[in-house]
């Protein structure tokens, strides 16, 4: 398996960096106006990759199947199987951590990592098992295995642009710093709490 650059890479970074952007202090619901909890659902817009915020209310007018424009960000995180080595060396992701998602628009499997100019995406030439249980545009497989970690999780979209806004905030100098990779490991003890295990038979 290979990673190629898309031609949409560019349009897609953009959105990655506007979703990462530090939020101001008090949010609204970009659908009704109406304040938000601090945690509160997303929703999806596949076709120009962005999330919005919404208020509950909002949130349960939609679904996860994509019968409207948008997709609401589902809840649950669930813990699946490790990625055999051989998978995962044969991606060609320079860093240990990334995530995976199935870009209904373009029909193609997505990979975002960080690195020292921000995040970098590419695209996955080929279907890889552990893709299998992600639902497109809204679910996404995250996968840490820096500094001897080896966590694999099926995650709701908006978890892994958190995480790309804590990586932007804490990144210093070619690795990104002992105190990046601690927010990052603190992100990952939190998954890790709230995760629900995968059902059996779930395998990667």
């Amino acid at each position: 398996m290979r990673t190629t650059l898309d031609g949409s890479s560019a349009r897609g970074l953009a959105a990655l960096r506007r979703l990462a952007a530090p939020r101001p202090a008090l949010e609204r619901c970009e659908l009704c106006a109406a304040p938000t909890a601090d945690d509160h659902q997303h929703l999806v817009d596949p076709e120009n990759r962005r999330l919005l915020c919404v208020c509950d209310a909002c949130a349960i007018l939609f679904d996860h199947s994509g019968v409207t424009r948008y997709r609401r960000a589902p809840r649950d995180s669930r813990q699946v199987d490790a990625l055999e080595d051989a998978v995962w060396n044969s991606l060609g992701i320079p860093i240990g951590l990334a995530f995976f998602f199935r870009s209904s628009v373009s029909n193609r499997i997505v990979a975002v990592y960080p690195s020292p100019g921000g995040p970098t995406e590419t695209t996955v030439e080929e279907e890889f098992p552990a893709l299998s249980t992600v639902a497109p545009d809204v679910e996404a497989l995250l996968i840490n295995r820096t500094r001897g970690a080896r966590d694999y999780y099926v995650v709701p979209i908006d978890q892994c642009y958190k995480l790309i806004g804590i990586i932007r905030r804490h990144w210093t100098g070619f690795s990104g710093g002992d105190e990046l990779w601690e927010h990052v490991g603190r992100f990952f003890d939190s998954l890790r709490s709230d995760a629900r295990p995968e059902r059996s038979g779930g395998h990667v």
